[in-house]
């Protein structure tokens, strides 16, 4: 039976990549999948609790260079979440970062992957002063056009209203391609939302690409086209993960995952004439 990742850590040349939980979803998958039945799932038990729901980690990515430390959305807060997909339940990042010797105040950059409430939960917290920012000293950044697409009225702010609210006076707009601190670039990955980005972790030869939502779950690697009922553009989706994977594909390349259970990092290899997940 699958589990949520609490702690995974690698090393590519001297740069350290943490994840560390801040919790875990259980998802009713068919509705998750649209495309998917129920009977595809039986191939699938493995990734599901005793009750058949999906189980996906939730938590934040740490991101540690000689020149800096960046920490990559921080995870879903200090809350439970019931919606009709099924639950969330939150609230162990700041823990598990004193757990890993990494104070908040060292922090110099969070990045945003993309503003949904998974992602965005440990921007402030409440203190005797009022409301304070959890990493206190970081720089904010996120994709213009992530940012941007909520000048729209007719878009939801539904659940990120808060996260929104603390971000409006310190965030800082970047664009794809741009590198954002030594060996550390953003990669546009639209789909999941218009301005949904991707980091490219480089040491020599090796890189590490963290994803964010561009796959939520391994039986994507076989279903690239099981776009996620939470995509806002399902076929920009589609094509971003089938690009992204022939991105994975190249040597000397690993995955960070947002949501995998068992291990967020790992490697798309060929087996058998298919492209298979090979965790780390």
């Amino acid at each position: 039976m699958a589990t949520a990742v609490k702690e995974q850590q690698l090393t590519i040349g001297d740069v350290r990549i943490t994840y560390l939980s801040d919790g875990y979803a259980l998802v009713h998958p068919a509705p998750l999948y649209p495309m998917s039945t129920p009977a595809d799932w039986q191939s699938y038990k493995r990734l599901l609790d005793a009750s058949g729901q999906l189980v996906c980690s939730l938590g934040a990515y740490v991101i540690q260079t000689a020149h800096s430390t960046v920490l990559v959305d921080p995870g879903v807060g200090p809350k439970n979440n019931v919606f009709p997909l099924g639950a969330q339940y939150g609230g162990k990042l700041l823990a598990n970062l004193a757990l890993a010797d990494i104070d908040p105040a060292s922090v110099d950059i969070v990045f945003y992957t993309h503003i949904h409430s998974d992602h965005v939960g440990w921007i402030g917290q409440k203190t005797q002063d009022g409301q304070t920012m959890v990493f206190p000293n970081a720089r904010q950044l996120v994709r213009d056009i992530e940012w941007r697409r909520f000048d729209d009225p007719n878009v939801s702010r539904a659940r990120v209203e808060e996260a929104l609210e603390l971000l409006q006076d310190h965030i800082e707009l970047v664009e794809d391609s741009q590198c954002i601190a030594p060996g550390i670039t953003v990669m546009a990955t639209p789909g999941h939302t218009p301005g949904h980005s991707s980091l490219v972790v480089q040491a020599g030869n090796e890189r590490v690409l963290i994803l964010g939502d561009v796959v939520h779950s391994i039986v994507q690697i076989d279903h690239p086209e099981w776009a996620c009922t939470l995509d806002l553009d399902p076929e920009m989706a589609i094509q971003t993960r089938e690009r992204m994977f022939r991105e994975l594909a190249r040597s000397a390349t690993i995955a960070g995952t947002s949501h995998f259970a068992d291990s967020v990092f790992g490697r798309l290899v060929q087996r058998d004439g298919k492209r298979r997940w090979e965790a780390l």
